[in-house]
């Protein structure tokens, strides 16, 4: 076998390896005793068949296959002994290829392979890039806790609708369930007020509810069920009224609500729930982020990349058929896409950005705990918990997904402490109005953030670049 490395230039380069029959006759030899053992020939008996009928059947694929692994196994034996780092699935030149497993014993492949660029990536000296902090106002704060009070208020079945309540009407032959919040203005002037039993007459739900949604749930329609011409306009009977009260603020609704003694006192309670608020609208602001940092490293980081090679391998390589013309439309989001991968990875490797298992058990064990068993002495359901997170980590799926999320939550907690970044903070409508660009909010003093570490990331990636996902780095890899 005959190996040489051609450099057509600094980037895409080209590996030939030429193979002849003592490369591989060996190994065939060994595949056609083995298949004459076990073969099935009809009119023999299993072992006894002829070798030159079996080498009949069997030779060729055998050939094929063996070739084809020695390419194979060659090529990436030489990256690795040449230390070769390559940026896609290295592509047969078939016109530089010979390979025809009917008629030839000799075989020359022909790889053209692109070569990692070298860069450098200084995240300090990139131009600054905002970050935006959610605050929640008194009222969101009030709304907030009246929640949590109803949460752990008790249940009544008043006789008059009012406000929040949860209403079972009979209409139309059918029993209906719907929330007074879900109602319109129009839908609240008709409900609010009434008696248990009381019937009112021509009730248009259409009219009455806030939005199709809350329509369709109520009627319990589904979507190819629903008319949207149709008034939907019954007369109805009120059959229930259900109410859960707010819980009086006093020790024993604290010791009920935060059994772990973190808040005791309505200064804390506000405080929590101003810290929720902004948390809700953590997912946002870090998109916003980490889509303005991915856009300034790239586009101030140079990299050579070689745009003839990548043209061939996505038109030979793209899962659907692409034109030369939609190619050039969408060639400039491609190459942005495979700069960011480049980066991702080189971040990767200097700030040593690394996933261990133990980070993603701990990762499950909070989101159990934080979402089921808020309400409990986290050493009193260890157990559960230990029971739930082995059942999650069975699904292999599921853990490659955590392992990404975690390390989005590290290579952005890294942006955010090694950037130029500008905090800045608001209202929800200031944060709205700053992603629209309608209007700028108060700025703070320009300074470096500390990291943050998000508990949930269902982040699409909806602006340009797209940063596809590589393999993370783990550790003990």
């Amino acid at each position: 076998m005959n190996v040489k490395h051609e450099m057509s230039d600094a980037l895409v380069q080209e590996l030939v390896i030429e193979i002849a029959k003592d490369d591989y006759a060996a190994e065939v030899e060994a595949g056609l005793k083995k298949y004459r053992r076990t073969a099935q020939i009809p009119g023999f008996r299993v072992g006894n068949a002829p070798m030159p009928m079996i080498k009949k059947i069997y030779e060729k694929p055998l050939i094929s296959d063996e070739v084809n692994k020695l390419a194979s196994n060659t090529l990436y034996n030489y990256f690795e002994e040449h230390k070769i780092e390559v940026m896609f699935e290295p592509m047969i030149v078939d016109e530089k290829s010979t390979i025809n497993f009917d008629q030839e014993e000799h075989f020359t492949f022909t790889f053209e392979f692109a070569t990692q660029p070298k860069f450098e990536v200084d995240l300090a000296a990139l131009p600054k890039v905002t970050t935006y902090q959610v605050l929640a106002d008194q009222k969101q704060v009030d709304e907030y806790v009246s929640q949590i009070r109803r949460r752990h208020g008790e249940y009544s079945n008043p006789e008059t609708i009012a406000d929040d309540d949860y209403v079972t009407i009979h209409a139309d032959g059918k029993t209906l369930n719907f929330f007074v919040n879900d109602l319109s203005e129009i839908g609240k002037t008709l409900f609010i007020g009434k008696n248990l039993n009381e019937t009112i007459e021509n009730v248009p739900f259409k009219d009455a509810f806030e939005n199709e949604m809350t329509l369709k749930k109520a009627l319990r329609l589904k979507d190819d069920e629903f008319n949207t011409g149709e008034t939907y306009t019954y007369t109805v009977e009120i059959a229930s009224i259900g109410r859960v009260g707010m819980a009086e603020i006093n020790d024993e609704f604290y010791a009920k609500a935060f059994p772990d003694g973190s808040v005791t006192t309505m200064e804390q309670l506000e405080a929590y729930a101003a810290g929720q608020i902004t948390a809700q609208w953590k997912n946002e602001t870090d998109r916003k982020f980490m889509n303005d940092a991915i856009n300034t490293i790239v586009e101030h980081t140079a990299i050579e990349l070689p745009e003839q090679f990548i043209r061939k391998y996505i038109l030979k390589n793209s899962k659907e058929p692409i034109t030369e013309e939609k190619l050039n439309q969408e060639f400039p989001q491609y190459l942005n896409s495979f700069k960011w991968q480049l980066i991702e990875n080189k971040l990767s490797e200097t700030e040593n950005i690394q996933v261990s298992m133990e980070d993603v058990e701990a990762y499950v064990r909070q989101y159990f705990y934080d979402n089921y068993f808020k309400n409990f002495n986290q050493e009193d359901v260890a157990e559960r918990l230990n029971d739930l997170v082995k059942e999650q980590l069975k699904d292999q799926k599921q853990v490659k997904a955590l392992y990404d999320q975690l390390f989005d939550q590290k290579l952005m907690a890294v942006l955010e402490e090694k950037m130029n970044v500008e905090r800045l903070s608001g209202d929800i409508q200031g944060f709205v109005e700053y992603i629209s660009g309608q209007k700028a909010p108060a700025e703070e003093k320009p300074k470096k953030t500390k990291k943050v570490a998000k508990t949930e990331d269902n982040t699409e990636e909806s602006e340009k670049p797209k940063a596809k996902k590589t393999t993370k780095k783990k550790e003990n890899e």
